[in-house]
């Protein structure tokens, strides 16, 4: 593999179809970005700004520009501009008075009633744009804003107090999505917090470690993440616990090889075998043998979901949409694929990376070339679909962060 060329390819990709989309869906009147368009790309259909989206946005905007210098594409200053209106957006209408992450406004930044705090992964992903913004502002004072959000989450947490909308978690039952969310976030702060000297650096590499160690010791039985784990013994065969996310698990293994380098950790063979055993459940039951991609959901034997219900309204999301095939997961797997070819040095790695390539690359990009942007939700045999299966958004975040990850990485080979 010509990492050179590779490298070449994927800045090549984000400059000439993802940028520019974005860029055209900038609201230059009020700040932040618009994301609710059609799967095709090729329509918007609200104007509502979902919070959790802003913030992402936020991390895109703060992450290119301190990565412009890679980009032959000379970006423009609109993105120093962005990012400036999109901080002072998020700053002006996203907290509530109690510290709490609103779910939705309007275009203006008004409330809207029903939108308000039903999701702490809206506070997340708050967090994670705001202090994105603060390394890259190098500003101490920004980072101190997101830090009173992160103890807030984190109170929440504790306390078991806080909705997860738009999939609630079930009565009797942990989610790995909260100690997986909290790694991201945490980690991105210990970073911050690290470059700026600040006092919080020494509890964040504290969080780092506990996030890192409930995921590995509570969540990861037998090869795989569990991702709904049962409070109780006789729920163990419900479809809620057997239940694999692939994508989850794939997006999940790149945190902790992250947050190996954070605890200094990165050479530890051990960590690193137990993280390639996970990748490799995970792209082994995920791969779907008939149509090529990953599944949606998959039963923890492989195939279909199955298991006991208990009537929870998850499991109809689960049984409803577990063929599709979704955008993000495969650019969690083109990274994924590609960072643990360079940690082991397995060929085997490149093997997984070449097939999911080869797929993803014939399925997601758009046939309307003006457009760029992925079609981001397909059936299970590769035709684009409409259906919602989380925010009704076309999202700036998944592809654009592992564009850069993979443009990273392969610079250092």
């Amino acid at each position: 593999m010509n990492t050179k060329l590779l490298r070449a390819q994927y800045v090549k990709d984000l400059t000439e179809n993802f940028l520019p989309f974005w860029e055209k869906a900038i609201d230059q009147k009020y700040g932040g970005v618009f994301t609710c368009f059609t799967n095709l790309g090729d329509k918007k259909i609200s104007n509502v700004k979902y919070i959790w989206s802003q913030g992402r946005f936020l991390w895109l905007c703060s992450n290119l520009i301190k990565r412009k210098d890679i980009f032959s594409y000379k970006l423009s200053s609109t993105w120093e501009e962005t990012a400036e209106k999109t901080y002072l957006f998020l700053k002006n209408h996203a907290v509530m008075n109690n510290h709490h992450i609103v779910y939705a406004v309007e275009q203006d930044g008004q409330k809207i009633s029903d939108q308000m705090d039903i999701s702490v992964f809206a506070d997340c992903f708050y967090v994670l744009g705001m202090n994105a913004y603060a390394l890259q502002q190098k500003d101490s004072h920004i980072l101190d804003k997101a830090l009173v959000i992160y103890q807030s989450i984190k109170q929440r947490i504790k306390t078991n107090e806080f909705k997860s909308e738009p999939y609630p978690i079930p009565d009797a039952f942990r989610s790995h999505s909260v100690p997986m969310i909290l790694l991201n976030v945490s980690q991105e702060l210990y970073e911050t917090a690290t470059f700026l000297e600040h006092d919080m650096q020494y509890e964040l590499y504290h969080d780092v470690t506990c996030y890192f160690d409930d995921i590995m010791s509570q969540f990861t039985k037998h090869n795989r993440i569990v991702e709904m784990l049962p409070v109780h013994h006789q729920d163990e065969q419900s479809l809620l616990a057997r239940h694999v996310n692939p994508g989850h698990m794939l997006e999940c293994i790149w945190f902790m090889f992250h947050s190996l380098a954070h605890l200094g950790l990165d050479k530890d063979e051990y960590y690193i075998e137990k993280l390639a055993n996970l990748a490799e459940f995970a792209l082994n039951k995920g791969w779907d043998e008939k149509y090529g991609g990953l599944l949606r959901f998959v039963d923890k034997d492989g195939g279909k979901p199955k298991g006991e219900k208990t009537q929870d309204p998850f499991e109809h999301l689960i049984m409803d949409t577990w063929d599709t095939k979704l955008w993000w997961p495969h650019s969690e797997a083109l990274y994924t694929t590609l960072l643990l070819e360079k940690k082991t040095g397995d060929s085997k790695w490149r093997s997984w990376y070449k097939k999911i390539e080869q797929y993803v690359f014939q399925t997601f990009p758009n046939k309307d070339k003006s457009i760029g942007e992925w079609v981001q939700i397909q059936d299970r045999d590769g035709k684009p679909s409409e259906k919602v299966v989380a925010l009704p958004v076309k999202d700036p975040f998944h592809i654009v962060r592992n564009y850069l990850l993979i443009i990273d990485l392969l610079g250092d080979n």
